[in-house]
């Protein structure tokens, strides 16, 4: 028979749910899902929540796709999400139809299937919890962002910071989320200035997708610090090259109607470049690579599948950035 939760009864045990306790207060859905998908696939989860604050319960359910993934994570040990090790157990299995029922009488499966953030995961390459996430090269994990290595790098070095919910781009974060991006951005540079002795530059363009759910992805490269105050300069020109126009705009996130855009920043200098597309107009598809591949001197590397490594060259660079950056990453603490 398998383990049930504390306090569970003495019922039957569902064989493909799992109630998971010791959880962080601070979590989300996709990264509770990451934690579990060396199991097996996730099919979803779900965090308990107290009806009337909404807060966090400490525990939730992971429902996988196979019985033997839901066994693997019950027998495992040591399981550590964010941080914490948890207490993995079989869910009860409810007679009546109605297992892990939240407190406003929705039952934990539909208020999952409902969300319409989590609506998209399933088919999203960066979404913790799709299948199609390549989990080897995400090198770091807080509470509402992460870091993943880059596909295709500029340099070794080159990764993304990604929020864990599902948004489409960098303006639409909401003021928390955004605050752990700008604290990812200052220990990146730190790391960056002490270890290698450079800086880096942030970019991001957010256009229209054919696949037509874009998650936000902001790329961080970094860069010689004799280059740290002439980033702006180099931005502006290339754009004029092609009739492209940047603005100066630390503030970009405030700006209006700000619908389609390309941003680079210089986290050291608060120096921001902002060009917002018109409603209609086409963007050169590898515009905001180029200008940074032609920054560092090697435009070869414009194109990111020139720069395509193998799973386990991608598994060697992820590796190593994790053990660079080991000292500066604050969702170790």
């Amino acid at each position: 028979a398998g383990r049930g939760p504390p306090g569970g009864g003495g019922g039957p045990l569902s064989k493909t749910i799992c109630h998971v306790g010791n959880l962080p207060f601070k979590l989300t859905n996709d990264a509770l899902a990451f934690a579990f998908a060396q199991c097996g696939e996730v099919v979803r989860c779900h965090l308990a929540q107290d009806r009337d604050t909404g807060k966090l319960r400490g525990f939730g359910f992971v429902e996988f796709k196979e019985e033997a993934a839901a066994r693997k994570a019950v027998d495992a040990q040591g399981i550590s999400v964010a941080g914490r090790q948890v207490r993995v157990s079989f869910a009860p299995e409810r007679r009546d139809g109605k297992r892990g029922r939240d407190g406003e009488g929705m039952t934990a499966r539909k208020r999952f299937e409902a969300h319409p953030l989590m609506m998209r995961s399933a088919d999203c390459w960066f979404c913790l919890s799709s299948p199609k996430v390549e989990k080897h090269l995400v090198v770091s994990i807080g509470e509402e962002v992460y870091l993943a290595l880059a596909k295709g790098p500029l340099v070794p070095e080159h990764v993304l910071i990604l929020p864990i919910t599902h948004y489409g781009s960098a303006s639409q974060l909401p003021d928390a989320v955004w605050e752990e991006v700008e604290k990812y951005q200052k220990s990146l540079e730190k790391c960056f200035r002490e270890k290698l002795g450079k800086t880096c530059i942030v970019y991001e363009r957010n256009t229209p997708s054919k696949a037509g759910q874009v998650h936000c992805h902001l790329q961080v490269v970094p860069i010689p610090l004799d280059l740290e105050d002439k980033v702006g300069e180099h931005v502006v020109e290339c754009g004029a090259q092609c009739n492209i126009e940047f603005q100066h705009n630390q503030n970009w996130r405030d700006e209006e109607d700000l619908e389609n855009y390309v941003v680079y920043t210089v986290p050291s200098t608060k120096a921001t470049q902002l060009h917002k597309i018109p409603a209609g107009q086409r963007h050169p598809l590898n515009f905001a690579r180029e200008v940074v591949a032609n920054l560092l001197g090697m435009p070869e590397r414009a194109d990111w599948k020139n720069c395509a490594l193998s799973v386990e060259e991608e598994t060697k660079t992820a590796q190593d950035f994790k053990e660079l950056f080991r000292a500066y990453d604050w969702s170790l603490e």
